[in-house]
């Protein structure tokens, strides 16, 4: 992972895995050790992905890689909310075990259909069910990784001592690498402070600004898709780590979200929370912006979701850190190369098409947009509501 200066910033690569995206460092750990269990214990498992873009093409890919007959999976992305290149990191995998299947709907729609298959208990252990997106613990474990190694290489460069503190900024959809960092803090790591910048769904940053976790009643459609979340699910792990493990507390918190769809953090917590973290929100002008600042003033090409974070850290931070102040890591979650509408959005269609022909473009990247896609199936709302199709589904 490397390390790199953007100006007075640190910007840790996290997407140098086989899919371009931080998320392959969290799957394909995770994905081998389910093998594994499943092995010894000789029976298959169902894996059911959600994706916003990323997840399932790193989920997909670590199936592959392991190469398990004890695994399959089905993945579900929200029909035309994904780039070109996320689509067909899916539907060109060449495995049997892998299937692809979109829905119409925003990008967390499909969790609550997956929630009521694995509360099926019947229904899941007759498959096997198993979840990999975020909420299953082994992904902020694998990634708060990410965290140490991006510590002590901004240490190196500045020949710090172990001990001297560092404030993060990420983009924040569904709060994994969020809530991983919180863990990597009670395990000693010292940030000092969080920055989590979102994009017009805009939950995470009303939370920390307002303490309204309230689910918004539309999707917005942005050029940082992946991070498209109206309610980020591992901010129930944050509440955990806030609280100071009070699950009774939490609990009630979240059978409030979950029955009204609006929780209210109390004034003390509110004021808890906004100690150790900030929030920026950021639409799509301003994210267009902070990829023309990286490229024409730093010479460096940020995906829009990295964008949207590089965005935060200059409107927190100004353009350098303050004197005195802890150096600053934006992590950068994936490769532009998966983001040519973004990034055509940003630049125009000459700088994209200059950086596609160009030595930076992954051949990796090239191979999929020259690979034949296999067909996937599509869940369409019937005659009724979308919403009473998503139900049975």
């Amino acid at each position: 992972v490397p390390v790199k200066r953007v100006g007075a910033l640190f910007v840790a690569e996290l997407f140098h895995g086989p899919t371009f995206c931080f998320k392959d460092l969290g799957q394909q750990p995770l994905v081998r050790l389910l093998a594994r269990f499943a092995e010894l214990r000789g029976r298959r498992r169902t894996m059911l992905v959600s994706t916003t873009g990323d997840t399932g093409p790193a989920a997909m890919r670590a199936v592959s890689d392991a190469g398990s007959s004890s695994l399959d999976m089905v993945v579900f992305f929200p029909e035309g909310q994904i780039s070109e290149m996320q689509r067909r990191q899916m539907t060109t995998v060449a495995s049997e075990r892998a299937r692809v299947a979109t829905f119409q709907g925003g990008g967390d729609d499909m969790d609550a259909p997956l929630k009521r298959l694995a509360a099926d208990r019947a229904f899941a252990e007759q498959h096997g069910l198993c979840g990999i997106n975020s909420y299953n613990i082994g992904r902020p474990v694998a990634q708060l990784v990410h965290y140490f190694w991006s510590y002590f290489r901004v240490l190196d460069q500045l020949g710090g001592q172990v001990g001297d503190a560092i404030d993060v900024v990420l983009p924040a959809g569904a709060l994994g690498n969020l809530a991983a960092g919180v863990m990597a803090v009670h395990m000693g790591l010292p940030i000092r402070r969080f920055v989590a910048g979102t994009n017009a769904n805009d939950i995470t940053h009303r939370t920390i600004t307002s303490g309204e976790f309230h689910r918004s009643d539309h999707m917005h459609k942005t050029l940082s898709d992946a991070i498209n979340i109206q309610v980020p699910y591992n901010m129930e792990r944050v509440f955990y780590y806030l609280t100071g493990g009070d699950a009774a507390l939490v609990s009630s918190w979240m059978s409030e979200m979950d029955r009204s769809g609006r929780l209210t953090l109390p004034a003390p917590w509110l004021a808890r929370l906004r100690e150790r973290v900030g929030s920026c929100r950021v639409d799509d002008g301003a994210m267009c912006e902070a990829v023309r600042r990286g490229a024409e003033g730093h010479g460096y090409l940020a995906d829009p979701h990295t964008a949207v974070a590089l965005s935060a850290a200059w409107a927190t931070y100004g353009d350098g850190v303050s004197p005195g102040g802890p150096p600053v890591v934006v992590l950068a979650t994936a490769s532009p190369c998966k983001f040519a509408e973004s990034i055509t959005a940003a630049l125009g269609s000459e700088r994209w098409s200059a950086y596609a022909a160009g030595p930076d473009f992954p051949d990796a990247a090239r191979a999929v947009l020259e690979a034949k896609e296999r067909p996937y199936a599509r869940l369409a709302a019937g005659s009724g509501p979308l919403e009473a199709t998503q139900s049975a589904w």
